[in-house]
């Protein structure tokens, strides 16, 4: 896997952040914008590092399950598991993985 590709590349983040920039700013007042969209910007840096780690790092035990829940979304169901960060929303959805499901590649062959 290449470590250069798991990140959104600098200038299209830049480009997909402008319209929600200019959404942001006139939709709320000054200094709520301004806050607003940095969080925005530092939740979604917050994402991407995680994103990262989570297929490249040495991470402590308590990311582990999070690892394994975000991998089996990659190679064993891509149609379920999307949290990335934790798996709240996931049980929001119903879109948890669950142990011994039938591998959506296989189902297509």
């Amino acid at each position: 896997m290449d470590r250069m590709r798991l990140v959104m590349p600098p200038t299209l983040f830049v480009a997909l952040c402008y319209p929600f920039y200019k959404l942001v700013f006139a939709l709320l007042p000054y200094n709520i914008a301004c806050v607003g969209f940095a969080g925005g910007f530092l939740g979604y840096i917050g994402y991407d590092v995680t994103h990262y780690s989570l297929h490249h790092a040495r991470l402590p035990k308590i990311y582990q399950e999070l690892k394994t829940n975000h991998l089996e979304h990659h190679y064993k169901n891509f149609q379920l598991g999307f949290g990335v960060t934790s798996v709240f929303w996931d049980k929001v959805f119903n879109t948890v993985l669950h142990p011994g499901e039938v591998d959506v590649f296989q189902k297509q062959i």
